[in-house]
């Protein structure tokens, strides 16, 4: 009798081991699929459990869940049912994934979603750091018609007690070029931007895209692209490609560097600007203004607000 009892306990333990053991690996999932909230504002992270773990394969089967329909009513399909994969690569540790011409029919809240999830999805996979979104085999281009460029699992921080997703709302006051090229004109700005992008980086973009007012005009090529915008310790480092020195902007050479030094220290909580091109600051902007220098605000290059309504 004693020895059966010992036999029906063991018998039970073992059960319990084996159904925690089943508990503890659906709590532990190694992949996650990703789909919509059915509010469309955020992500829903869904178990994944590959049918095979070799990276070619998981590139295909997650690409082909992207496409399956969603039967469940607490989220929806991550992709628009007009969306449609015209292909998905994979090689030298990058996906491209090429969508057709309804993947620009979203909604921009939509697209940063979908980018997200896309990223998240297969970056997920061992071999895979980036991912390339081509739109009929042309790179897909943002809201200002900028190549987004590779995407990795960086190019997705969500902020601490918020959705990727976010739009954060902000009122700034931005430096442009008068028209005549000598000074530099403010203008009130109210925007909304995503969380995903630093506030500072957003700062530069505006500038290169131009100002609404007619007094003023833009001190940068809108050619010009940004390749970096952070802040360490105090200063603002940013990085643009070699078109913001090749431009041909008519206006004096302090305009430019001050438009975008006294937008970001008014943005931001700054003591100084550094600006490269393409990582390398020994550099000369046209004629005297130093690049390897710490730049700080000059406000006696902003036009009087009585003379720029003249």
């Amino acid at each position: 009798m004693r020895k059966l009892f010992i036999a029906a306990v063991s018998l039970l333990v073992l059960l319990l081991s084996v159904g925690c053991g089943k508990k503890q690996e659906k709590e532990t999932a190694e992949y996650q699929m990703y789909y919509l909230a059915v509010s469309e504002k955020s992500l829903v992270e869904q178990d994944y459990h590959p049918t095979e773990k070799n990276t070619e394969s998981m590139v295909k089967e997650i690409a082909e869940k992207f496409m399956e329909p969603v039967t469940d009513l607490d989220y929806l399909q991550l992709l628009p049912e007009d969306v449609e994969i015209l292909d998905c690569r994979y090689k030298e540790q990058r996906v491209e994934i090429n969508f057709n011409d309804d993947y620009y029919q979203m909604k921009n809240t939509r697209e940063i979603l979908v980018r997200a999830g896309i990223v998240k999805a297969f970056t997920q996979i061992p071999g895979v750091t980036s991912v390339d979104i081509q739109v009929n085999g042309s790179p897909v281009l943002d809201s200002n018609g900028e190549v987004i460029g590779s995407l990795g699992q960086d190019s997705f921080i969500e902020n601490e007690g918020q959705n990727i997703n976010t739009y954060l709302y902000t009122e700034q006051t931005l430096y442009f070029a008068n028209q005549a090229g000598d000074k530099l004109v403010k203008e009130k700005v109210e925007r909304h931007y995503s969380s995903n992008v630093p506030l500072e980086k957003m700062i530069v973009e505006w500038l290169i895209k131009g100002p609404d007012n007619s007094n003023a005009r833009a001190a940068i090529s809108p050619d010009t692209k940004i390749l970096g915008v952070s802040i360490v310790e105090g200063v603002c480092y940013v990085n643009l490609d070699q078109t913001f020195l090749d431009q041909a902007m008519n206006v004096q050479e302090k305009i430019p560097i001050y438009s975008i030094v006294n937008s970001l220290m008014d943005a931001c909580k700054i003591h100084g600007v550094q600006i490269s091109v393409e990582g390398e600051t020994k550099v000369t902007f046209r004629e005297t203004m130093n690049l390897n220098h710490l730049y700080k605000a000059d406000y006696t290059l902003v036009e009087e607000e009585e003379d720029a309504g003249e």
